[in-house]
């Protein structure tokens, strides 16, 4: 999924949610609705095809000089809000009191040998260095700032965020999964040393090339999932 900027209260926000309300609609009809002039829906129009996020058809209807009509694009929707770890939340939920903790910690199994699978194309390389550069650009496509520090045990990997932050902070064990698909994706040692759910700055994770490693800690009050 491609990563975009917040617009919802910029003004080309303004104009691509009018065009998601109309379905179809023309420069004269985004004028209207926004009470600006055809000039400035131009320009927002202009922002919003340089996201990809609207197409524009030309239209020919008789003698008449042809115009264009504006509808958005399938990814356009990424860029409005979406409650899926509101979703996740319940889901893991209604598996936990339905169907008891065995069915919820394979549940967490099966995500994370899905989470792997799905990016391992995306984290390539011969060297750690390699793999870890890989897997900070896909973590910033997602909107997570990376940092990494090459250290005497290894990297320091520093997220200034959290991807699964609504889900994890009612179930800890996701902060579990996410750890393991990171040590299956850099085919390396993986301990959190720090998270944000602790009131930390982000999570931060010690990587070694000594094998894979099981949680220490902080977390080992945390449903550990098997490999």
């Amino acid at each position: 999924m491609t990563y975009y900027p917040d617009l919802r209260s910029t003004p080309a926000g303004e104009a691509l949610r009018a065009i998601q309300v109309r379905g179809r609609a023309t420069i004269k009809d985004l004028a209207t609705d926004l009470g600006v002039t055809a000039s400035a829906v131009r320009q927002h129009l202009l922002h919003l095809q340089a996201q990809g996020a609207i197409r524009a058809d030309k239209v020919r209807e008789g003698v008449g000089r042809p115009y264009y009509v504006y509808s958005l694009t399938p990814q356009a929707h990424n860029l409005f809000h979406k409650d899926y770890g509101d979703l996740a939340t319940v889901l893991l939920q209604e598996v936990a009191t339905g169907q008891g903790p065995d069915a919820f910690q394979d549940v967490l199994r099966r995500v994370s040998d899905r989470l792997a699978a799905r990016y391992q194309g995306q984290v390539g390389g011969y060297a750690l260095a390699e793999r870890l550069q890989a897997w900070a650009a896909l973590l910033d496509e997602r909107g997570v700032p990376v940092e990494i520090v090459r250290t005497e045990q290894g990297y320091l990997l520093r997220e200034y965020g959290c991807p699964y932050h609504n889900v994890a902070a009612e179930n800890r064990a996701v902060c579990e999964m996410e750890r393991q698909v990171m040590a299956r994706l850099l085919v390396s040692g993986v301990k959190r040393t720090q998270c944000v759910l602790d009131g930390d700055r982000g999570c931060q994770f010690l990587i070694s090339e000594s094998g894979l490693q099981e949680p220490a800690g902080r977390e080992a009050g945390m449903a550990v999932l098997e490999s």
